[in-house]
């Protein structure tokens, strides 16, 4: 009778051990796929992070040089039709048309609203007044610094995406950690509750990665 029940525990235990074995090897296989992924994934948005990133930079450079441009050319205009107001105050009608065939077309058109709407006689505004004068490249500059905008913000939603995956990378390495050290390290009779919360830890992390954008 003795030894039957020596026989049953010593079976018991070669159970315990053999489902240990078997759950731990099960675990690290998933562990490992769910680690590849989850570094595959976050090299993908860094990626991601990086072109936008870049992209943001090139366009805020184009915005800055259609804004330089804008700037000089409204200082063009501004030194014109200063000397303009100087000699219509002088009455030097020949020096008055000399200034007025150097001003820019765009700045004529406002220049031309201005004067008809006799903006000359009452001086209460300037041409330079909106809506009547605007730059042609002012709608390139908005739309350069709203696509750059854009990308800024595309690119610091990849980079949180990417921490997340390694995050998820790091839980994942520590559930290998514990899985693979649940034979030669850890005594028997604690591999099974280490091994369970490597599982527990494991189905979370698999869990949170569900919930996680994609790159494709």
């Amino acid at each position: 009778m003795g030894f039957r029940r020596i026989r049953n525990a010593i079976g018991a235990h070669s159970r315990l051990y053999w489902n240990s074995d078997n759950g731990a090897a099960m675990l690290l296989a998933v562990a490992a796929l769910a680690t590849a992924w989850s570094s595959y994934q976050a090299s993908v948005w860094g990626g991601i992070q990086s072109a936008n990133y870049a992209r943001s930079a090139v366009l805020r450079l184009k915005a800055s040089q259609a804004n330089d441009e804008i700037a000089r050319g409204r200082l063009v205009d501004v030194a014109l039709f200063t000397r303009w107001l100087e000699a219509d105050a002088d009455h030097k009608q020949h020096l008055r048309i000399l200034y007025e065939t150097h001003f820019r077309p765009e700045f004529r058109a406002a220049f031309e609203r201005w004067r008809n709407s006799g903006g000359v006689e009452h001086g209460t505004s300037t041409p330079f007044d909106p809506p009547g004068y605007k730059s042609p490249r002012a709608d390139e500059a908005h739309r350069y610094e709203t696509q750059a905008a854009r990308a800024l913000d595309t690119g610091e939603r990849a980079n949180a995406t990417s921490d997340r995956y390694v995050f998820f990378t790091v839980a994942l390495a520590s559930v290998l950690f514990f899985a693979g050290a649940v034979r030669p390290v850890i005594a028997p009779k604690f591999r099974t509750p280490v091994l369970f919360v490597a599982m527990l830890l494991c189905l979370w992390t698999l869990a949170q990665l569900f919930m996680v954008p994609v790159a494709r």
